[in-house]
């Protein structure tokens, strides 16, 4: 992919994902509203409901201990003079039918005390009956003892229409809070809402009554659902009956989690592919410049021996360097030091290869690993009193033969010295110590060089990657032997680790076990 799309497409890729979680949010909202509107029309409907059983209740009650008998007249009523209404309809020519109806309407005031407050009661009775009547009269239908029992005494229906007009009354003879309480929780459980609620009654300034509960006192102030509960003779609220629901939102959410969970779930997907595809986008940009820098790097690393070795090859096609035995052997000597570090170069990148694809075997024996280190470190030690710098060895490491891959170790060693004579740009000082810890045989390679920034420390582990990146030729290298040297480690179980400041150097601690 072109790095120059790797920009426009995240762009792209963050728009959508903005439009997307916004539309969802938008939806969730639109979503939550409808469960809020169809809650609150559960808690009207449970509140209708239980203003009407209230008052049954309170007719009841007023009846059964004012006026005990005084269903036992409504027998003796129906005897009564009534609205009688007939109609005729003509079906066909065979028959007609003939619908009848009578109404009794009685209504009557029962004083409750002597404050005024009374019980205005209104019954409606009703008797209808439907006949088919057959024009032909010579036929006659049987009298049955049904239909003559229906015409001689009627099969009444009643109806009663009550309401109690107690301005005066207080409201704790009117209904009792426990009563309230258990008609509230059985409405609002039919409903489906088993939520925590509070209730309470206030009169008609809104002044708070002595029937209420804990929770409403407590939450009060809360978005409240309130409805009439008795109304005087001109229908105007006497007492409010109001609800309360301080756990509505996790009553909600509880009642819908697989819905919003999965929302959630479906959103946190998209997030988490988001997220991973713009990294890896960013990753792959990161390769593709780090491959860049490292092809340069190789070019400029093959540029300069493969230059040193043409020189030489034309110096020694000359007559006069050619006859001369010491210039050929100086040729010769550099044109072989020229191609083994070409080769080692390429053994680098193959190793690597190699490594990438766990391709890489440990030969594993018991090694003097001292020995190794004081022959590895005095032959770089060459190297660096070139430089006129030092190269100090410190071993203090009582135990130091276990089992080791000697060549891997060696060219580990070798990459860590190199890196810390790079990276030292004036004398350098380097410095090899050794040490046991448990069963931990511990190398220690300091520098007083250039060091790196804090949050470069873990990324000089990855392929290609090299701090001098502005200027690629600074430092000769192809960011591959700080790489090298973690996995060869990592293989013998060990562990690296790196302590380094900014131009005051740094410090290579490497832990390989002895068991």
């Amino acid at each position: 992919m072109n790095n120059k799309f790797i920009p426009i497409i995240s762009v792209f890729m963050t728009i959508s994902l903005i439009v997307f979680v916004t539309l969802q949010f938008y939806w969730l909202k639109g979503y939550y509203g409808a469960l809020e509107q169809e809650f609150s029309n559960k808690v009207y409907t449970a509140l209708e409901n239980t203003t009407k059983t209230v008052s049954e209740l309170e007719v009841d009650k007023i009846l059964n201990e004012n006026y005990p008998n005084f269903r036992d007249n409504i027998k003796a009523n129906s005897k009564q003079p009534s609205l009688t209404t007939i109609q005729q309809t003509i079906d066909s020519g065979a028959q007609r039918s003939i619908v009848y109806s009578k109404n009794l309407i009685e209504q009557k005031q029962l004083p409750l005390n002597k404050t005024g407050d009374s019980l205005r009661l209104t019954t409606l009775y009703t008797d209808e009956a439907a006949y088919k009547i057959k024009k032909d009269t010579n036929r006659r239908e049987q009298l049955t003892s049904d239909i003559n029992q229906d015409i001689q005494t009627g099969d009444w229906s009643m109806k009663e229409y009550v309401k109690v007009n107690g301005n005066s009354l207080p409201i704790a003879k009117r209904v009792e809070a426990k009563v309230l309480d258990s008609i509230l929780r059985k409405e609002l459980n039919m409903k489906g809402i088993t939520a925590t609620f509070g209730y309470g009654v206030s009169d008609k300034n809104n002044k708070l009554t002595n029937v209420v509960n804990k929770v409403f006192k407590e939450k009060k102030e809360a978005n409240t659902y309130s409805y009439p509960l008795f109304t005087d003779t001109k229908d105007r609220t006497l007492y409010t009956l109001a609800l309360v629901f301080p756990k509505k939102e996790y009553s909600l959410a509880m009642n819908n989690w697989p819905m919003l969970l999965g929302t959630f779930l479906s959103l946190l997907t998209i997030l988490g592919i988001y997220i991973i595809s713009i990294n890896y986008m960013m990753k792959q940009k990161k390769i593709a410049e780090i491959k860049t820098d490292f092809i340069n790097n190789m070019s400029h690393e093959f540029k300069t021996p493969l230059a040193t070795i043409s020189v030489a090859t034309d110096s020694l096609a000359n007559d006069k360097i050619a006859t001369n035995p010491e210039k050929v052997r100086y040729y010769s000597s550099l044109i072989k030091q020229e191609n083994l570090r070409m080769k080692k170069q390429v053994e680098n990148v193959l190793n690597m290869s190699k490594l990438e694809r766990n391709e890489v075997r440990l030969f594993l024996k018991e090694t003097n690993v001292r020995e190794l280190i004081k022959k590895t470190t005095e032959s770089f030690g060459l190297i660096v009193t070139q430089r006129n710098g030092t190269l100090r060895q410190e071993f203090n490491a009582e135990k130091y033969n276990f089992k080791i891959d000697e060549f891997h170790i060696s060219n580990m060693l070798v990459n860590l010295l190199d890196n810390a004579n790079k990276y030292s740009p004036e004398t350098p000082e380097i410095s090899v110590k050794t040490r046991n810890e448990g069963n931990w045989y511990v190398i220690e390679i300091s520098d007083k060089g250039m060091g790196m920034e804090t949050e470069n420390r873990t990324k000089i582990f990855e392929k290609f990657f090299r701090e001098e990146t502005g200027n690629i030729h600074n430092v000769k290298g192809q960011g591959l032997g700080l790489s090298y040297v973690k996995k060869i480690i990592e293989l013998h179980k060990g562990q690296v680790i790196v302590d380094s400041e900014k131009d005051r150097g740094s410090t290579f601690i490497i832990k390989l076990p002895m068991v």
